[in-house]
């Protein structure tokens, strides 16, 4: 009956597999990518990917200066900016589509945020470039329709290398899906290259050109020379080369792998061949850009004009390991934005780990496979692919900042294969890695992109728990806000504050608010910022809506401080204009707007009695001690504490001076009195956290006799002192000689 079973849930098994083994992936899977692209599509505004704007800007100039190329130079401030050094097959493709469409209202649509955050992801708020009147759902008219369609092609160019990248995979194993799938996977449910995919870039093309030369370098590898496939190869590098300097790499690889078939099947004439479509294509399709850069910039590439142009640098391998690895490793799996919005950490573990197995499985694939000639030799040409195009890149973020995993994505198909290689070779099923990648591709546009886009929402009522409060600003009109309670607060804390906005009348300035944790006359934090955290300006607020618009205040883990303090909030004319006052409820114009939230106690802070200080042990109640005191100046008293328990209240110390020794019971005549609150409250304070109350007499003249000072501890509200084994709960210090404070 076991038997039977067992040999039952065996055959079930391989029937699934075998359904599953028959899915028509080499469209499914294009299918499936490109669906998700239309996600990233909508979840990302037309801006907001490094560079587009200056793509966008090559495109603008070919197309409205009839099919002509920018010229490069430093000396002059153009859109396309180090852009227009690249090579121009990209742009030249979709000029078309922006000279058809009606963009007149560019300059008007591209209202570029002053405030933006960009490359900054631990800083929250303002990653918008570009302030969008309507990011979710997509404007479709003018300008935008027109960079919504060429953004759709360039999808398009993307799906097409989702299918060359699945066609490369079945030319290696045409056996195994499981491998094509993997190796599919790896590129189609990689978020970083859907966002990249739907954005104006030419990595784009760059990676569709780059896909299609290793698919069929490697089918040259594994059928022969052909005339045909030698003539196709060649006019895709010649693309290539005109479309990104990192075809450098299939020129070298594609030199290399028709050498090597050569010699191992003797075939010279298809070497020719090869040899001489690809110099005949390159010739005829692309050299005219490099002579052009000959004649405009004394250079081939280009690339001297673009680093001129960028901004160069001089540094070293071991510095961009150490400085700016970890930002090209996320670039590569997963960060939007300008750099801005990353994705989950656990994403980039996992990546590193597949990523390690994958080059440990690599490694022991090329030990087990070395006297295969094929497979070997595929391994061979992949690592070289990918060897010279990061040795490229890297020679080029030595001489300017370029440290972005994209510029790798020519090389994605190759790096795909070799990690799908090495993944099945340690027998890793595909489903198990490129399933949970599909969930998280799909999830990861609403989680990481949308929020950081959408304009502050609109509110019908005020929420129940909201302070209703009026503060007016011009036609700005605080009506409530939501703060924490007053409480401790210390570096690297965040405050979280919501403000309900009214504006009564339309406005014509856009005002910027500022958001301040004052110690004092000091900003411990600030943020300067736009509405809705710089996706809304105030020229585009509707009269009489409540807009809810929430902040969160860091506090820098460098804040030192300790005292009590609130939250200034005010409004200004960006960027040079003077602060607004508010006019508060009662018709009365204030400087600022605050609301109190505690106290500040800076990590490190500690009252740290001076040498020539007189130490003591005295315990108040069971909460606080008197560890030292000093006179000085001959009217201060400086009393250093510690807490030894949290209390509440408001308490203060009580120091006083009598005329005659205090005695139970006895009548007596204060001298001096100079009480003291502690800067911060004891309710704020932790057990161990050491405080100094400073208490300044006035003397009066002609004090010559030497008088004892009387310390205790009381409660304002309720007069309740702490116990101490003294007369009045006051602890009697020595005798001091007073002496008035010279003016």
């Amino acid at each position: 009956m076991l038997e039977h079973f067992i040999r039952h849930s065996e055959m079930a098994y391989m029937n699934r597999l075998k359904g599953i083994a028959g899915l028509p992936f080499q469209w499914l899977l294009p299918l499936m990518f490109f669906c998700l692209g239309l996600i990233y599509l909508y979840a990302s505004p037309n801006f907001e990917s490094p560079d587009s704007i200056y793509h966008i800007g090559v495109i603008k100039w070919i197309a409205e200066h009839d099919g002509a190329l920018p010229v490069q130079s430093p000396d002059h401030d153009h859109l396309f900016e180090q852009e227009g050094s690249q090579p121009p097959l990209y742009y030249l493709l979709m000029a078309p589509i922006w000279l058809h469409l009606d963009t007149e209202d560019f300059e008007d649509f591209y209202y570029r945020n002053p405030l933006v955050n960009l490359g900054h992801h631990w800083r929250l708020g303002n990653r918008n470039l570009v302030f969008y009147k309507q990011p979710h759902p997509p404007d479709l008219t003018g300008t935008s329709l027109a960079i919504y369609i060429i953004r759709l092609v360039t999808l398009g160019m993307a799906t097409v290398t989702i299918a060359a990248v699945y066609q490369s995979a079945r030319s290696m194993r045409p056996d195994s899906v499981g491998f094509a799938v993997l190796t599919t996977g790896f590129v189609a449910f990689n978020p970083q290259f859907l966002f990249i995919s739907t954005s104006v870039s030419n990595d784009n093309l760059a990676a569709l050109l780059g896909t299609l030369i290793t698919w069929q370098l490697l089918v040259m590898l594994r059928d022969g020379f052909q005339t045909r496939r030698s003539i196709l190869l060649a006019i895709l590098i010649a693309l290539m080369t005109l479309a990104k300097l990192s075809a450098m790499a299939f020129v070298l690889t594609g030199a290399m792998a028709g050498i090597w078939l050569a010699w191992r099947k003797g075939d010279l004439r298809g070497l020719v061949m090869f040899g001489g479509s690809m110099l005949l294509c390159w010739l005829v399709i692309a050299s005219w850009w490099y002579w052009r850069n000959l004649m405009l910039y004394q250079e081939l590439f280009g690339t001297q004009m673009m680093i001129a142009n960028f901004g160069g640098r001089s540094t070293t391998i071991p510095r961009l390991l150490v400085e700016e690895f970890e930002g090209f490793r996320r670039s590569y799996w997963g960060l939007f934005g300008w750099f801005t919005n990353l994705t989950s950490e656990f994403h980039y573990v996992a990546m590193d780990l597949l990523t390690a197995l994958g080059l440990a499985g690599v490694v022991a694939h090329l030990l087990r496979n070395r006297k295969k000639p094929f497979e070997f030799t595929v391994c061979c040409v992949l690592v070289a692919i990918v060897s010279i195009g990061l040795a490229m890149v890297v020679w080029f973020t030595l001489q300017t900042t370029a440290s972005q995993g994209r510029l790798i994505f020519p090389y994605s198909a190759a790096i795909s294969l070799l990690l799908a290689m090495g993944l099945t070779a340690l027998r890793i099923p595909a489903s198990l890695i490129a399933l949970p990648m599909f969930v998280h591709a799909a999830i990861a546009p609403f989680l990481y992109i949308v929020p950081h886009y959408d304009h502050p929402p609109r509110v019908e009522e005020l929420p129940d728990d909201a302070v209703r409060t009026y503060a007016k600003w011009q036609d700005i009109t605080l009506v409530a806000h939501e703060a924490p309670a007053p409480k401790r607060w210390t570096a690297g804390d965040e405050i979280p504050i919501t403000f309900y906005w009214r504006p009564l009348a339309p406005s014509d300035v856009s005002l910027a608010l500022f958001i301040s944790l004052i110690d004092g006359e000091k900003a411990i934090a600030t943020i300067d910022t736009f509405p809705g955290w710089g996706t809304l300006p105030t020229t585009w607020w509707q009269p009489n809506v409540i807009y809810r618009d929430e902040y969160i205040l860091e506090i820098p883990e460098s804040a030192r401080g300790f005292s009590l303090v609130q939250l200034q909030i005010g409004w200004y004319a960006f960027p040079h204009g003077s602060n607004i006052g508010p006019i508060l409820e009662d018709g009365a114009q204030a400087p600022t707007y605050t609301i109190p939230v505690g106290a500040f106690v800076g990590a490190s802070h500690s009252e740290i009695a001076p040498e020539d200080a007189t130490t003591t042990e005295t315990l108040f109640g069971d909460s606080i001690s008197l560890n030292a005191f000093r006179f000085s100046g001959g009217n201060t008293l400086e009393l250093y504490w510690e807490v030894q328990k949290e209390l509440s209240g408001d308490w203060r110390v009580l120091a006083i001076v009598f005329a005659e020794a205090f005695q139970l019971g006895q009548a007596f005549e204060v001298l001096m009195q100079a009480d003291a609150a502690p800067r911060v409250p004891l309710v704020y304070l932790d057990e161990g956290q050491t405080l100094r109350t400073t208490h300044t007499f006035e003397v009066p003249e002609n004090l010559e006799d030497k008088y004892p000072i009387y310390v205790a501890w009381y409660n304002f509200d309720t007069g309740e002192r702490l116990a101490i084994p003294y007369a009045e709960n006051m602890l009697k210090l020595p005798a001091f000689a007073f002496v008035p404070a010279q003016e």
